[in-house]
């Protein structure tokens, strides 16, 4: 034994010292798993950070956007819908005493205008191509209500429709505290 030495019996063979080229390369390959593991869960978690920013986002708009219209048709006395440019369809509301509201469609989304100066512009953000604005009349002749409509259709190539893909609408009755409008003179009370 010229290359052992023997230290409580049993023998001692010398070590060799560094590292193999295979194990450097198995510790490359495992810190580049790594890595790459740890870029795909920093990319999804910032992807899902932003999704999620998105549809908050839509969410508060979409909640705003009910609250204000529902306001602004329940105080109004009146409303006429505008047409005379199909691209860029009109809702106008006019309240007793109040100032007058138009709602419109723009790019992205619906504006909400009050007409008084300086003039209020709201916009709420809609994954909408076509806003559709409608007005109707509800309920027995005794009673009857006018009902204002906004109808937002999204541009949808797939099937089936995407969460945000669903077509929004929005009805409410017009002039809710004051009195009941009638096509006959003689329905009113």
């Amino acid at each position: 034994m010229a290359g052992a030495s023997r230290l409580g019996g049993v023998a001692m063979t010398p070590r060799r010292t560094g590292f193999s080229l295979i194990e450097t390369l198995v510790a490359m390959a495992m810190s580049a798993v790594m890595v790459t593991v740890a870029s795909t869960t920093i990319t999804l978690m910032m992807r899902s950070e932003r999704t999620g920013a998105d549809a908050l986002i839509a969410a508060q708009s979409g909640h705003r956007l009910e609250r204000r219209f529902r306001d602004d048709v329940h105080a109004a006395a009146a409303a006429v819908v505008d047409t005379s440019d199909s691209s860029r369809p009109l809702l106008r509301l006019a309240g007793n005493g109040q100032p007058g509201i138009t709602w419109s469609r723009v790019k992205g989304g619906l504006r909400r205008t009050v007409g008084n100066p300086p003039s209020h512009v709201d916009t709420f953000r809609l994954s909408a191509t076509e806003v559709v604005f409608t007005l109707s009349s509800a309920g027995p002749p005794s009673r009857r209500r006018q009902l204002v409509t906004i109808t937002a259709i999204p541009e949808t190539d797939s099937e089936p429709l995407a969460r945000d893909a669903w077509p929004t609408r929005l009805t409410t009755v017009l002039n809710r505290d004051g009195r009941p409008v009638s096509s006959k003179p003689e329905d009113t009370p």
